[in-house]
């Protein structure tokens, strides 16, 4: 069955890498700025209320990280069995990745709700951000339920070709999302004031509404141009083979996924030594550097879907060239950023509130990881590369590697024995990032990516490469 969305041909590469990755950076606007939105609201609650849903933020993306698990699982074995025209078998998968997703989300959504006290209490923090970070935890933990049941439509879609339609549900869904956040932060139209707290809930009610849209759509075949329509979705119907096929591509992904803000996590106890300030400067550091990956997410998920459909096409040859201009198109990108973000680190620092100790730091930060950020778009693309073939062994060990073995130390080594202080922190961020992407070139190179088979048979045998 030919593919009716892409066009798989050499010639229309850059045609099927803008069709597939401008909807993504428009997601990537809105989450981005949603985040930004939170924290311009949140930080007229005073510095204490930012560093606050610095940390809470940084462990409630901790382990939505495994949500990858569903996502990459997903868009690989859909596109892979959409290129080879076996969509009978793409529905499959999708099925079982809704399943496995709600099971997951089940496990996180208990540990934030009745032991996110506990993960913030590993960082001594003063009594007032310690309620507050613990609030928007729980809230925000119920929340997994609906991200990753609704990861495994969004991506079902990505891996079709249709990156459209979860665009537009992210755009209505973040809408409400701004549009609540103050309303429930300052109790505006009566209710009441719920400060941090409210942040979370507006999150909670959006990506509830969001999976509602995603279910609707996918049950009724409406809307998606790939007409992808699930039937018997409560059906418990499972085939242990594509189970473990999910699993095995998607395990990976997650553990490298979860490898950064896990160490991130480290991170900010380090920063944390060293102030409130500092942790304040993270927090809006990292999420202004949102903006530089907007593009990157974009070229990494029509990567994905290009690479997996045109592996499972059986044309090898240009899925390769499809890596390369995708390389090319984020080093440009990257440049264009990274020169940003150091020309005007303290303007932008200082349009989020930062102050005092706090632009200080923040501006350090970004004059530093804008060096990393060079190196970032290569990076994203060959991890979507990766993560198309369904190859997802070599991004885990680069990333393992370079947040683990390098990040890590240095880190401990240079703000503290030798007295950089949260500086150290950033060099060793931007350090760990260049070597991540020296060791994924490596394994790039090798090409074993390209003959790797992911697809599952009607039998529940996994297909053979050919």
């Amino acid at each position: 069955m030919e593919n009716s969305l892409l066009h798989l041909k050499k010639e229309k590469i850059y045609v099927d890498l803008w069709r597939l990755s401008w909807p993504v950076m428009i997601s990537m606007v809105l989450h981005t700025a949603l985040g930004l939105v939170d924290m311009y609201w949140v930080g007229k609650l005073g510095i204490t209320a930012v560093a606050s849903l610095s940390l809470a933020g940084n462990l409630f993306f901790m382990f939505i990280n495994f949500a990858e698990i569903i996502s990459i699982g997903t868009i690989a074995l859909v596109a892979r069995h959409w290129g080879a025209g076996e969509r009978e078998e793409g529905l499959k998968a999708v099925h079982h990745s809704f399943w496995l997703g709600l099971c997951l989300s089940l496990v996180f959504a208990s540990l934030l709700l009745f032991g996110g006290a506990s993960l913030v209490n590993l960082f001594r923090v003063e009594p007032d951000l310690h309620l507050q970070a613990t609030g928007y935890l729980r809230i925000t933990g119920i929340g997994y339920i609906f991200i990753y049941t609704s990861m495994a439509f969004s991506s079902a879609l990505q891996g079709a070709g249709d990156t459209r339609t979860p665009m537009f549900v992210l755009l209505l869904g973040n809408a409400l999302n701004m549009a609540l956040d103050p309303v429930l932060i300052f109790g505006w139209f009566g209710l009441p004031a719920l400060g941090v707290l409210g942040a979370g809930l507006a999150t909670l009610l959006s990506q509830g509404v969001m999976f509602l849209l995603l279910l609707y759509i996918l049950l009724t075949g409406r809307f998606s141009p790939t007409g992808m329509k699930l039937e018997g979705l409560l059906r418990l119907s499972f085939q242990p083979a594509l189970l473990r096929k999910i699993l095995q591509v998607g395990v990976p992904a997650a553990l490298q996924a979860s490898t950064r803000p896990l160490t991130g996590m480290v991170m900010m106890w380090l920063v944390a030594l060293f102030g409130t300030e500092a942790m304040a400067a993270f927090g809006i550091g990292q999420r202004v550097l949102g903006f530089a990956f907007i593009v990157l997410v974009g070229l990494m998920v029509a990567t994905s879907t290009m690479v997996g459909q045109s592996l499972g096409a059986g044309k090898a040859d240009l899925s390769r060239e499809v890596a390369r201009r995708a390389i090319l198109g984020g080093l440009l990108v990257q440049l264009v950023f990274s020169s940003l973000y150091f020309l005007f680190a303290a303007e932008i620092m200082l349009f989020f509130g930062a102050e005092g100790g706090a632009l200080t730091a923040g501006i350090s930060y970004l004059k530093i990881i804008a060096l990393a950020l060079l190196v970032g778009g290569p990076l994203f693309v060959l991890g979507g590369v990766f993560k198309g073939a369904g190859d997802t062994l070599p991004p885990m060990f680069s990333s393992l590697v370079a947040n683990w073995l390098v990040k890590l130390p240095l880190a401990y080594l240079l703000s503290l024995p030798l007295g950089l202080g949260y500086t150290g922190v950033w060099w060793a961020i931007t350090i760990s990032i260049i070597a991540e992407v020296v060791i994924l070139a490596h394994y790039y190179r090798l090409g074993r990516w390209s003959s790797r088979e992911v697809r599952v048979e009607k039998g529940g045998n996994p297909a053979k490469s050919g």
